[in-house]
């Protein structure tokens, strides 16, 4: 065999593994882009139960947030999903999540009204002010939301202070029993997390979690200012071991509300509620339990929803020699008194100031 036939053998070799070479690869490459199309679009499981949508949101925005949730692998994925189905916007509420999920099924989800609506109950609402809300809202639980607070006599209210104060998404068609529920799991995830021990109240005793919630809901009505609250409970706290009289005019505000709810206050008096923009003398002998210029320690229940902060107030008080509190229309603020001769002074500067 010649020298240059043997060359071109090994030539025809070498591109004959050349090219074996590239269709492996290009076979390789191939796959990897089939397997890249087959993932992005695969079914993957859901991290929670809910996808909360606070605003409408555009289709971009929406697939950027579930992958960032790590509900879709790709973006462009559900994108292409949601031109397919002509998605503009997504409306604002909550979608419930199956259990798994591609970026089709969350299109089409999302292409749908949401299953939950987003609802807010502001800090130191009552149970009667959430039943309101559900109601204006068109939520079935609102009517008897109200009727599961509020015993028909003046007894304590068995959800009153536990409907904690937050945002929700909650399905219109929810029961009172299940908006209570939900409310009252995140009041449970708050009063879990409180600083122990308790402070001591009346008696030399640390007051129980029910005592706490009960002050924390007075500290919500009474503080003007977020900064007041620990020091204004640590006040309550003062009178208490002291034993003085609360004398609060937010008992009396709740007192009256509750005579509203029960339909012992005249009709005259009962707009907005029973609440009074600033209540008289004759105002504060109204006989209930819940007043605490007629009766002696804390009252027998919350007399609001408190928030986390009037929660942590209550359960961690600021400590001073403070017995008294009045507020001054020219601070914005409260002024604090260690004797009864200090607070009739701070009395005569707040009246001045009017």
């Amino acid at each position: 065999m010649s020298e240059e036939h043997s060359g071109r053998g090994s030539w025809i070799k070498i591109l004959l593994l050349a090219l074996f070479v590239f269709s492996i690869l290009g076979g390789m490459a191939g796959y990897v882009r089939w397997r890249h199309e087959v993932w992005r679009w695969e079914k993957i499981p859901m991290s929670d139960t809910v996808a909360q949508v606070p605003k409408e949101w555009k289709p971009a925005e929406l697939a950027g947030r579930l992958r960032d949730k790590g509900r879709v692998r790709d973006a462009d994925a559900f994108l292409e999903a949601a031109k397919e189905l002509k998605i503009r916007s997504i409306a604002p509420g909550g979608y419930l999540l199956p259990k798994e999920a591609g970026p089709r099924d969350l299109a089409q989800l999302f292409s749908n009204p949401p299953q939950l609506l987003k609802i807010t109950f502001p800090e130191g609402w009552t149970a009667g002010q959430i039943a309101k809300r559900l109601t204006a809202k068109n939520f079935a639980g609102g009517a008897g939301l109200r009727e599961l607070a509020y015993p028909a006599n003046d007894a304590p209210s068995s959800l009153e202070g536990k409907l904690f104060p937050d945002t929700y998404f909650l399905s219109p068609k929810a029961s009172a029993k299940e908006v209570a529920q939900q409310l009252g799991e995140r009041f449970k995830q708050v009063t879990d997390n409180l600083s122990k021990p308790f402070p001591i109240g009346e008696g030399g005793k640390p007051l129980t979690l029910d005592e706490v919630v009960i002050l924390a809901s007075v500290v919500e009505r009474e503080a003007k200012l977020p900064d007041e609250r620990p020091l204004i409970a640590g006040v309550l706290l003062n009178r208490l071991r002291k034993g003085m009289r609360l004398q609060c005019d937010a008992t009396v505000q709740y007192a009256r509300r509750r005579a509203v709810e029960s339909g012992a206050l005249p009709a005259a008096e009962a707009a907005n509620d029973g609440q009074k923009a600033r209540l008289l003398f004759r105002d504060l002998v109204i006989d209930s339990p819940y007043n605490t210029y007629q009766h002696a320690g804390l009252p027998p229940g919350p007399i609001c929803n408190p928030g986390a902060d009037s929660l942590k107030a209550a359960a961690q008080p600021e400590k001073s020699e403070y017995f008294f509190y009045v507020m001054s229309p020219k601070l914005g603020r409260h002024r604090f008194a260690k004797t009864f001769e200090e607070h009739k002074r701070n009395i005569a500067l707040a009246k001045a100031e009017e």
